[in-house]
């Protein structure tokens, strides 16, 4: 019997080739859409959730209480580890890390050259980091490769790029030596395996805490400070969380000074929630993908497969006319319902199981296209046995849809009609079941497009944003050695392509996680009223550089070991009530000292467009000037290879690496530019998979209408009669699907904006135009298939009985 139903089916498919095309397409297209979403989410929703202690890993954060706003960090001052250590038995372990940072590594190899590596990701743990964050250990002993201070434990691939080493025989670069800044030797200690992507705390090597304290001791030994240090805990059980937060906010005045305890709150954040929430952000080195981005990719996935579905069911159920006198004859023969579904779900299954399987395929080619791709975050996409229970998901989902409803449809139809050929769905000159869907359809493709709409919008007014300062043709480099900065400016400058040169803690927009925060007030008041500024360290060409404007006062003179003057942006002059030109000669506290406001300089942008523009304090000061900023020609691009030279030739002991300006802005919106390309591809599919549903319905319908438009032309009808004897019906129904999808894109767009302070409007013509985009898709579909058979010779169609 079933290999009976097997060739029925085979030879159903053949007989309506292009119409099962169209079906397998579309549906294909849908669930490798659907499934890629969903590996997508269950990989930034599970970050971390590998770790055996997941469910009991808190990260300590701390919220800042300011007299007008409230700060929330991440990172915490570094002796809070050793004091929460001491301090509280019922916490099982506590660690302490800072980093990533970037550093320079000279090595070796087993041929005696020396070689320099700069790594990006070096992190600085305690020895209480792999009790609390599971590693997978290649070479060393977990309990002691961390316990001397001039240890080091390498990942498996920085083993082989430093030693070179063929085969993973780990155990032979136990107790070689690399030298940190060509001064600093190291032990390796240990060989790990990297850490898995969906894991926060990436690395490629593990340096002790120990010489990060010793190294760094008003960092480490400083209550008052946030230096990038992330503090965890592992409880002994997650019940105890809140009693453990009441405790500390009373314990930690034991500590902090009256004011800063005043300031200061602490609370315990669970490791699984870290990389979804936007409150506190994520620790350095690491990105967030909010939950309402993962939530609406889920909706996204959801509707996707729906209207691939929709589009199956609706062409079987279209077709199932054509297999209307299988089922009488077989029901007049005596053939029972029962086995008419079990046949057609049989069929249906058969395809369904087929189009599974090729989505796996095209599933696995679109991954490892993202993760080659998606260059705004470093993906590791894959598709393993873990997907197994997402994989059942749509199938069963499918399968339950898309097999069993056309089923129960086709073998409800009664012996005569069938025989007769005079099948008539349920309302067929209403709004049947199959308007319903084609409805649903189109108001989910129209809520794809108008939000694209709505996103590119926004993403061009990020880009014609004036920011306040010139970001064109800048490249930006590191100057690790200071006392060279002269020497560098001038040999750049001696180039014809080079146009300015300046130095800085970073430039105007804060990116790449380049930021100094300070506290400001008025020397005459209490520190209780301090408020919060940026801190930008700038030389006396700065400005002229960027194209900054002053509103009133001078610039910087010149460059100071010891600094006593500020420039402020105008947005700190608001905290007092000040005009530009009162703000002059007035001195203000920072945490680093005190100084004369000597210039106001025009508000800038520098914070990334989603936020405000915050106070920010100029300092002319030499310390800290980690960066050259450099203008280059637009179209002499030879001037990188100038600049690369000079560098090398000026700082010999390090590394070269650049950087343009309108990059690095450009990766301060990397999740809005990921949610605008999903959305556009999702517009995309989804226009897709409605053509091809309509393209199918429509030449079902024409193929049955056929005589019908013989007989109309043959009594005169035009070419346009014809054409909205077919378009009119799906005019309405787009129409009617604009106003179901317009309130619904509304509503979630404007909550989708609200989280950017520079914003656009939104505005009618933007619906409009997903509207008329959508109707001007369905028309044209529609036009093809009616276009080919107004212009048939109808002898063709009235000649056949």
């Amino acid at each position: 019997m079933l290999r009976n139903y097997f060739k029925i089916a085979w030879r159903n498919l053949l007989k309506n080739k292009s119409s099962s095309f169209i079906n397998i397409m579309g549906l294909t297209i849908g669930i490798s859409t659907c499934m890629v979403i969903l590996i997508f989410v269950r990989y930034e929703s599970t970050f971390d959730a590998h770790h055996s202690n997941a469910e009991k890993t808190y990260r300590i954060v701390q919220r800042y209480s300011l007299p007008e706003e409230t700060l929330y960090w991440n990172t915490t001052a570094y002796p809070l580890a050793e004091a929460l250590r001491n301090d509280f038995p019922e916490i099982d372990v506590v660690t302490q890390i800072s980093g990533p940072v970037s550093r320079v590594f000279q090595v070796e190899d087993n041929f005696g050259n020396v070689k320099r590596f700069e790594e990006s990701q070096v992190l600085f743990v305690d020895a209480q980091y792999p009790k609390t964050f599971d590693v997978h250990w290649l070479a060393g002993d977990l309990n002691s490769a961390l316990s001397g201070i001039n240890s080091v434990v390498l990942t498996a691939e920085l083993a082989k790029k430093f030693f070179g080493l063929e085969k993973e025989n780990y155990n032979s670069i136990l107790g070689r030596t690399i030298f940190l800044q060509s001064k600093d030797p190291f032990t390796v200690t240990g060989v790990v395996a990297s850490p898995p992507g969906n894991s926060d705390h990436q690395y490629t090597m593990l340096i002790p805490y120990e010489f990060f304290k010793i190294n760094n001791e008003y960092f480490s030994s400083n209550w008052s400070g946030n230096y990038q240090g992330t503090t965890f805990v592992v409880l002994r059980s997650a019940k105890i969380k809140e009693a453990l937060e009441k405790k500390i906010a009373g314990w930690k005045k034991k500590y902090l000074n009256p004011e800063d305890d005043k300031r200061i709150a602490y609370a315990l954040q669970p490791l699984k929630e870290i990389h979804n929430e936007t409150l506190y952000g994520n620790s350095p080195g690491g990105y967030i993908m909010p939950a309402n981005i993962l939530n609406t990719a889920l909706i996204v996935a959801l509707f996707i497969l729906l209207i691939a579905i929709i589009n199956f069911v609706n062409l079987l159920t279209a077709q199932s006319n054509s297999r209307s006198k299988e089922v009488g004859i077989r029901k007049v023969m005596g053939g029972g319902r029962f086995n008419l579904i079990v046949q057609f779900i049989f069929e249906n299954s058969l395809i369904i199981i087929g189009i599974l399987a090729l989505s796996v395929f095209i599933v696995r080619i679109l991954l490892n296209f993202l993760n080659t791709n998606l260059s705004v975050i470093d993906l590791q996409l894959e598709l393993g046995w873990s997907h197994v229970g997402i994989l059942l998901f749509i199938g069963g989902l499918t399968l339950a849809l898309a097999a069993v409803y056309p089923a129960l449809v086709v073998s409800a139809f009664k012996p005569i009609q069938a025989l007769r050929n005079s099948i008539r769905f349920s309302g067929t000159n209403r709004f049947n079941l199959r308007k319903s869907l084609v409805t649903f359809q189109f108001a989910v493709v129209q809520l794809f497009v108008i939000a694209a709409i709505v996103l590119a919008m926004q993403m061009n007014h990020f880009r014609e944003t004036d920011l306040g300062f010139s970001s064109d043709a800048v490249v930006i480099t590191e100057t690790p050695e200071f006392e060279k900065l002269e020497v560098y400016r001038e040999r750049l400058l001696g180039n014809s392509g080079i146009n300015k040169v300046a130095f800085g803690s970073g430039p105007p927009m804060a990116v790449n996680g380049i930021q100094l925060g300070t506290n400001y007030r008025l020397p005459e008041q209490p520190e209780e009223e301090v408020m919060m500024a940026e801190m930008k360290i700038a030389d006396i060409h700065y400005l002229d550089f960027y194209d900054m404007e002053l509103v009133a006062g001078r610039n910087f003179l010149g460059n100071k070991e010891a600094f006593d003057e500020f420039i402020v942006n105008e947005t700190l002059l608001k905290s007092y009530g000040w005009n530009a030109e009162e703000a002059i000669g007035k001195k203000i506290q920072i945490n680093e000292g005190q100084a004369t406001i000597v210039g106001v300089v025009k508000d800038f942008n520098n914070n990334s467009l989603q936020n405000e523009i915050s106070p920010c304090i100029l300092l002319n000061w030499t310390y800290y000037q980690s960066n050259a900023f450099i203008k280059i020609s637009d179209a002499n691009h030879l001037s990188l290879g100038v600049i690369k030279n000079i560098w090398e030739q000026t700082f010999n002991n390090s590394i070269y690496d650049y950087q343009f300006l309108e990059d690095s802005i450009e990766k301060e919106y990397a999740v809005e530019n990921l949610v605008f390309t999903g959305f556009g591809i999702f517009s995309i599919l989804a226009i897709s998979i409605g053509c091809l549903g309509l393209f199918g319905l429509m030449s079902f319908m024409i193929s049955k209408k056929a005589k019908e438009i013989g007989i109309r032309k043959v009594l005169g009808a035009t070419l346009f009669e014809n054409l909205s004897l077919f378009t009119k019906e799906y005019i309405g129904l787009v129409a009617l699907a604009f106003l179901v999808a317009a309130p619904l894109v509304y509503y979630f767009m404007n909550q989708w904006l609200e989280g950017f302070t520079y914003r656009i409007e939104l505005s009618f013509w933007m619906f409009l135009s997903g509207g008329f985009v959508t109707l001007i898709i369905a028309i044209l579909t529609c036009s093809f298939q009616s276009i080919k058979a107004a212009l048939a010779n109808p002898i063709y169609a009235l000649k056949e009985e």
